[in-house]
């Protein structure tokens, strides 16, 4: 038998973490507004993360997320410090945060109800990260299916 965690008022099976990557090519906030910003990934207490150059050029930003089976047997449900929104709406967030005076600039939605078990289990068995490129995204963006796909390197 799994092992269970709690989750909101719902006890949800614990299948392990599976590897998460975006990329984004360039810092450039969608829509700059002129104020300084530092760029990153978002956590859930607002704390920015800087990625790292990847070999093509692109802003990699690498994490885990916990995934474990929730009310829909067809579809994960994740959480940890990178997850945002609710149970059925999760997201993972890149952000513009402005330096001074608070706020974002601009922030971009990485949605993650579009990856399903397969593509979770096939990430897991291979080691390697589920991938998505957030470049050209405009801000927001949670109700646009984004491209998953496990990982090359």
């Amino acid at each position: 038998m799994l092992p269970l965690f709690a989750f909101g008022n719902n006890a949800m099976a614990d299948d392990g973490t599976v590897r998460m990557r975006l990329l984004y090519e360039g810092d450039a906030p969608p829509r700059p507004d002129g104020t300084a910003f530092v760029f990153g990934l978002q956590d859930s207490r607002d704390g920015i993360h800087a990625g790292a150059p990847g070999p093509d050029g692109k802003c990699r930003f690498d994490f885990e997320l916990k995934v474990g089976e929730g009310p829909d047997p067809d579809r994960p449900v994740f959480t940890g410090p990178f997850a945002s929104g609710s149970r059925d709406e999760r997201f993972v967030y890149l952000s513009w945060q402005r330096t001074i005076g608070g706020g974002y600039v601009n922030r971009i939605k990485a949605r993650l109800k579009d990856i399903d078990w397969p593509l979770v289990r096939a990430a897991q068995a291979a080691g390697l990260p589920l991938e998505a490129d957030m470049t050209g995204r405009k801000p927001g963006g949670g109700t646009v299916p984004v491209a998953w796909r496990v990982a090359k390197d």
